[in-house]
């Protein structure tokens, strides 16, 4: 059992719900969005005080906070259960059980849903741009709950834009880059080239830089060519 186990099920419930759901979105497992109501999932394989950590820091940013984790082995008979749903009422979390068959679709069951009103005051800040990171990226590129792995992120996808419209037009300065619909932080990703897909090269004109995309860039288009396609 990974934790990764656990997002496609609680995608898939809350999906039918009429909530878009993104994994991996500024260090939440799962972000699902309907309307102007922002629900955080996190995911664990255990009830642990990591678990509990974690999503008392997302209440900050969130509408609702639940934490998801495999039904026990003992169903609901097993001993702590009663505790369990005790501490997340009193933090005013919601709680999710994910439940696995060798024969059937894996059982997503809210368990306890959280008390909204009693939750921390949110941070509005760190709101808009969990909302921002969520809505900007194209489709859902990350599985919640995956570690040592590298994310999609909205700066990476970005970059991934500007990288291939260079791919196909050739060197361009950024005022070029732009007329073609490239992000508005177009400057600062050539600018910086903090991933090194990019390359500054000579101007004929010997006035603005232009950009060129380098060999990390172009194996990074390949990489990420189910996104790329979508631009």
């Amino acid at each position: 059992m990974l934790e990764r186990d656990l997002y496609g099920p609680v995608k898939s419930y809350l999906e039918a719900l009429g909530y878009e759901v993104k994994g991996e979105v500024k260090d939440c497992d799962l972000t699902a969005v309907r309307g102007e109501e922002l629900i955080v999932v996190e995911l664990k394989r255990g009830f642990t005080i990591e678990l509990l950590y974690q999503a008392i820091d997302r209440q900050r940013l969130a509408d609702s906070v639940y934490v998801a984790v495999p039904l026990p082995k003992r169903g609901y008979m097993a001993p702590h259960l009663a505790d369990m749903k005790a501490l997340c009422r009193r933090l005013s979390l919601g709680l999710i059980f994910v439940g696995f068959t060798s024969t059937a679709v894996p059982m997503v069951d809210v368990f306890l849903h959280p008390d909204d009103a009693a939750a921390p005051r949110r941070n509005a800040q760190r709101r808009r741009a969990v909302l921002r990171e969520h809505f900007g990226r194209t489709g859902d590129a990350n599985t919640g709950g995956v570690a040592h792995r590298k994310i999609l992120t909205l700066y990476k996808e970005q970059a991934l834009r500007v990288a291939q419209l260079l791919l196909d037009h050739g060197p361009l300065t950024v005022a070029s880059l732009r007329r073609l619909d490239a992000p508005e932080n177009t400057s600062a990703i050539v600018a910086r080239n903090a991933l090194k897909w990019f390359e500054r090269v000579d101007n004929p004109d010997g006035k603005l830089p232009r950009y060129a995309v380098s060999e990390a860039g172009v194996l990074a288009l390949e990489t990420y060519a189910e996104i790329v396609k979508k631009f």
